[in-house]
């Protein structure tokens, strides 16, 4: 895959050079290129010298928590350097269990760095307060509230900000935050106080604002769980999970803190195993609904990055196959899929998938678009 920066940088010395060209013939041309229509041949260039084996792993992000006799993974491990390189990973998770210090966090992401052809995404929960794998560690950092505990928008900004400064010196590039549900059930067992409000314009509001803290660090936010995990009694972790809600209703209250979140311009939408029977008419979570996920698109206008919820969880893991579920969210137009629970039957579902002809071509370079735009814009390519 390195062929393209090598191809890349012979064509950035032949133009220092001038190649024997004259600056007013054909190297002026490439002087009044924008920067929009370098980022686009960057890209196009990548992706038409991309295995389908490379492409189809920068759509899967996986976690290597733990190493094999049950220890947190501090250090990177010989196997996880080498499934970063050889299923091509387009992104890798952290959580608490790879976290010690500053110094051995660092150390541990760019050793994944190192280890991938294409810079990976390097992501992590961290949400403040309630959901922190920070605190778990000996990383210094600011401890803060719990979002719900929250109350003014320059709050969420300001803890927005402070993860992102803590993150980034990390080597993390992506934080799987904030929480964008609606808290409406009072019973809801996994979201309570992740949630920034009951209201959906107050939530909306602080919501945009931990994006504008957050993404000013350079690190990406992600909004979750859509279409909206607040009005749930169970956890997908452990089973199938409902939203009975009509579409209408939904526009009005559990999509008012996405769209705000679109508009805010964050980078990630993460899509929630949330089944939306009186919105949606396939019976399909929405991690494999092109209904669901047609919303986001459409009714939201989001063009950046959806990447599933875990894979691993219950709700996707007792009614759906592995290979099967990952192959489906991609047909459903997600881009990213996210701790498959098994790795190889994952990539090599999706491989069988684009060769066989039932994921296109055309399907798989648009989220290579997306993953490879927003590398770019990061500075990671």
């Amino acid at each position: 895959m390195k062929r393209w920066l090598a191809g890349l940088m012979i064509a950035v010395l032949c133009f220092g050079a001038g190649c024997g060209s004259d600056m007013a013939g054909d190297t002026q041309e490439e002087v009044t290129k924008t920067a929009e229509e370098i980022k686009q041949e960057t890209i196009q260039e990548m992706i038409d010298t991309m295995t389908v084996e490379e492409k189809v792993g920068q759509l899967l992000m996986c976690d290597f928590r733990n190493n094999p006799d049950g220890t947190g993974m501090t250090v990177l491990s010989e196997d996880g350097a080498e499934k970063i390189k050889n299923y091509h990973l387009g992104g890798t998770i952290l959580f608490a269990e790879n976290l010690d210090t500053l110094e051995q966090t660092k150390k541990l992401t760019e050793d994944m760095q190192n280890a991938a052809e294409i810079p990976l995404f390097i992501g992590i929960d961290e949400e403040g307060g309630l959901v922190s794998r920070l605190k778990k560690s000996n990383i210094p950092h600011e401890t803060m509230l719990s979002p719900g505990e929250m109350k003014e928008p320059a709050e969420a900004e300001a803890a927005g900000r402070s993860i992102g400064e803590t993150l980034i010196s990390l080597g993390v590039n992506v934080d799987f935050a904030p929480v964008a549900d609606v808290n409406t059930n009072p019973d809801n067992p996994v979201i309570g106080i992740r949630s920034y409000s009951d209201d959906p314009e107050q939530a909306a509001n602080m919501v945009s604002a931990f994006i504008k803290g957050l993404q000013g660090t350079g690190i990406s936010g992600t909004a979750k769980h859509f279409p909206g995990h607040g009005d749930t009694a169970a956890d997908s972790h452990k089973g199938e999970v409902f939203v009975t809600h009509t579409l209408e209703r939904l526009k009005t209250v559990e999509f008012v803190p996405f769209r705000k979140a679109v508009e805010e311009g964050v980078d990630f939408v993460m899509v929630g195993h949330i089944k939306t029977p009186n919105a949606t008419t396939d019976g399909l979570p929405a991690t494999l609904s092109a209904q669901a996920v047609k919303l986001l698109r459409e009714e939201l206008k989001f063009n950046g990055i959806a990447i599933t919820d875990a894979m691993n969880m219950q709700a996707i893991t007792e009614y759906y196959g592995v290979g099967e579920s990952v192959v489906m969210s991609v047909l459903a137009d997600i881009d990213i899929v996210l701790m498959p629970a098994d790795l190889d039957e994952a990539y090599q579902a999706l491989l069988d998938a684009v060769q066989e002809g039932r994921i296109s071509n055309e399907r798989l370079d648009e989220s290579l678009w997306r993953i490879l735009g927003l590398k770019y814009d990061k500075g990671l390519i």
